[in-house]
């Protein structure tokens, strides 16, 4: 998390602690409040940010909605031609082996 985001969800949770105290004190408006803003803070602690796509001829942002692993390839045409270009990479560095003349 960079150092703006961080400062953002502590301002958050600062004044969700707030809301939480005045909610316990039975203000039910404070009690919303304090759910709403601990969910932002939630959401931006999560956010790393979108990110480009690791193809080298693509500058796509990437969009992750917040499950599974982030993505590395902003289409499965990037990650097609990635895993196309590794599988001709790899078969050029293996030789076929040498017949021998007996």
């Amino acid at each position: 998390m960079d150092t703006t985001r961080h400062v953002e969800v502590c301002a958050l949770l600062r004044r969700a602690e707030s809301a939480a105290q005045d909610a316990v004190n039975g203000d039910q408006a404070a009690a919303r409040t304090t759910l709403a803003l601990v969910a932002d803070a939630r959401q931006r602690a999560e956010d790393t940010g979108s990110g480009i796509c690791a193809h080298p001829d693509c500058s796509n942002e990437l969009h992750y909605v917040g499950r599974g692993r982030r993505p590395l390839y902003c289409s499965a045409e990037c990650r097609t031609d990635i895993y196309q270009a590794t599988q001709m990479a790899a078969r050029a560095l293996i030789r076929p082996p040498r017949k021998t003349t007996a």
